[in-house]
């Protein structure tokens, strides 16, 4: 075939005037470009290396277009041929772009169905669309035609498997980019790949798309129930209950069926968007015409919930209406939603008739119904009843008060100044065997100071908490001054700090002196000022106490301003010389 092909090509070229033996350059060029290209560029090289024998152009002049025609031929110091590089072909260029790492499948329907699932699990669902082009091109080169029926369901079983995995990650717009690629390639597609589709622009918010994709997904039979829960989904994010009443109406002369199921999902998506007109619809006589099961107890809890979220108390108690009136009675769940929201609304009687209601339907209140009720009489000011409340739970077997609800009570009535109310809640929470917080003790000597105490009776409130288990500080001495300033009793507050150590175990520091000293100038007592100055003073020369410079300035400017310069002057001297302070 060489020779009859050289003998060919030199006749056509020199037309019997051309003499290949005397250009052997020449025929050794050939043989390489026929071994190396094929019989066909072979002979086009001839061609138009006998064009350039002829005209003198010079080969290496040419474009590199041109020069791509050619068996570009060179020859080493030792005479042995070099083929010249060449640019990459672009199915070269598109493998090139290719993540790094990614294998190619060899060839089978089920290896490209899986590759593409590692593609998507690598990260890389950018690249789908290249691969998809592989793998038809892998088909094509397997011998289907471009245009067959069996290219276009191999290619749709490929889309669907990438838009399942993309869906599976919620790549939900790579999948929908992978779909525009391939659009028009699958033919009508099938089942999988409309619902997929589907779910995926509603999850992307490419709601314009949805239209297109449930008429072909239809075009397969009836759509399931999760086809109509995401039809339903977009419906209440436009707020469209016209368009959602026309698809029931559709899906019923189509003969759909949904489950209890998929309507409590449809009822979330509708409440979730704030769509209540479109609950209702979905929960009234249109929906049940499509459903194979009647409203179940969690879709009526769904759309009481999202009345009480909304604020519509007399909605919710329709809501229980309907459900009683529809043969189920109401869960705790649907009670406690109840609860919620009275309290939230301030209806605190329709709050305690929700309760009560949990009671007469045979159901044991948990702790949440309880605590709930508590916070919204709590809130009303309405202590008693919370108190009531609180020792209700107390004579429950199943929703025993915890510490969080005997601290919360105790808080409520310490900010009214209900101190002996509070001291017994204390006296409950220690009889259920919890130990109290230290802020619990402070919230209850909190109190004291909320309305006027006599001297005595916070002593024997002090008496009653340490018995209770408080352990004093400063923080319990601080509580105590600010009581006793409100009520004016100066003396009865210097006599604490005098004998703090000795009585409670507790050296003042230097700012419950401050305290003290700024309660006395507040209501212009000067001298009991400078009184505190003094003890404050005296404790620091027996070492009991430490102060710093800017509490002795304070005191000092303290006293001055209520006329006593001179004696504070001293005091301030003396402590500024005991500690070295900077006059």
């Amino acid at each position: 075939m060489f020779s009859t092909t050289v003998g060919m090509t030199s006749l056509f070229l020199t037309d019997g005037h051309y003499d290949a033996q005397e250009t052997p350059s020449l025929l050794d060029a050939l043989g390489e470009a026929l071994l190396t290209f094929g019989t066909l560029i072979a002979v086009r090289a001839l061609i138009y290396l006998g064009k350039c024998h002829f005209t003198g152009e010079n080969l290496q002049s040419k474009t590199p277009a041109k020069a791509k025609m050619l068996a570009k031929t060179q020859r080493s110091s030792d005479g042995a041929p070099v083929i010249s590089s060449r640019s990459p072909s672009a199915k070269e260029q598109r493998k090139s772009s290719l993540p790094a790492g990614f294998k190619l499948p060899s060839g089978k329907n089920v290896e490209w169905s899986d590759g593409l699932l590692s593609l998507i699990r690598a990260g890389k669902a950018a690249a789908l669309p290249e691969v998809l082009d592989r793998a038809r091109d892998a088909a094509l080169s397997a011998g289907l035609s471009l245009h067959s029926r069996v290219l276009e369901e191999r290619e749709a079983q490929y889309l669907a498997s990438a838009l399942r995995g993309c869906a599976s990650y919620q790549l939900f717009r790579e999948a929908l980019l992978a779909y525009d690629h391939m659009a028009d390639r699958i033919g009508k597609g099938d089942r999988v790949i409309w619902s997929v589709l589907l779910y995926c622009a509603v999850q992307a918010s490419e709601l314009h798309r949805c239209k297109l994709f449930f008429q072909r997904l239809c075009a397969f039979g009836s759509p399931s129930g999760k086809d109509v829960v995401n039809m339903v989904r977009i419906h209440a994010l436009r707020r469209d209950a016209a368009g959602l009443s026309k698809l029931l109406s559709e899906l019923r002369s189509m003969g759909c069926k949904i489950s209890a199921f998929d309507r409590n999902r449809a009822l979330s998506g509708c409440t979730y968007s704030g769509a209540l007109d479109l609950a209702e619809i979905m929960s009234g006589p249109e929906a049940a015409k499509i459903c194979a099961e009647k409203m179940d107890i969690v879709g009526f809890n769904i759309i009481m919930k999202a009345y009480a979220v909304a604020g519509y108390t007399s909605a919710c108690f329709a809501v229980l209406d309907r459900m009683r009136c529809s043969g189920l009675n109401p869960s705790v769940t649907t009670l406690g939603i109840l609860i919620d929201a009275c309290v939230d609304a301030k209806e605190y009687a329709l709050a305690k008739y929700a309760f009560e209601q949990i009671q007469s339907c045979g159901l044991k209140p948990n702790v949440v119904h309880f605590t709930t009720l508590m916070k919204g009489f709590m809130c009303a000011g309405e202590l008693e009843e919370a108190t009531a409340f609180l020792e209700e739970m107390m004579k429950s077997q199943s929703a025993q008060p915890d510490l969080i609800a005997f601290s919360m009570l105790i808080r409520a009535h310490s900010e009214r100044g209900s101190v002996e109310g509070a001291i017994y809640i204390l006296e409950k929470m220690l009889s259920s065997d919890l130990k109290p917080y230290e802020t619990t003790f402070n919230m209850i000597l909190g109190g004291c100071a909320v309305k006027r105490m006599e001297a005595t009776k916070l002593w024997d409130v002090l008496a009653k908490l340490i018995r209770c288990g408080l352990e004093p500080s400063n923080t319990t001495l601080s509580h105590l001054i600010k009581a006793l300033v409100v009520t004016t009793s100066f003396d009865a507050a210097i006599d604490l700090l005098r004998r703090a150590w000795r009585d409670l175990g507790v050296k003042p520091e230097a700012r419950i002196y401050a305290q003290l000293a700024q309660g006395c100038i507040a209501v212009n007592c000067g001298e009991k000022a400078v009184e505190v100055y003094e003890l404050l003073t005296r404790a620091a020369l027996q070492r009991e106490i430490s102060v710093d410079g800017n509490t002795n300035l304070r005191l000092y400017r303290h006293c001055c301003s209520c006329g006593h310069e001179e004696s504070a002057l001293t005091l301030f001297q003396t402590l500024s010389t005991l500690y070295s302070f900077n006059s």
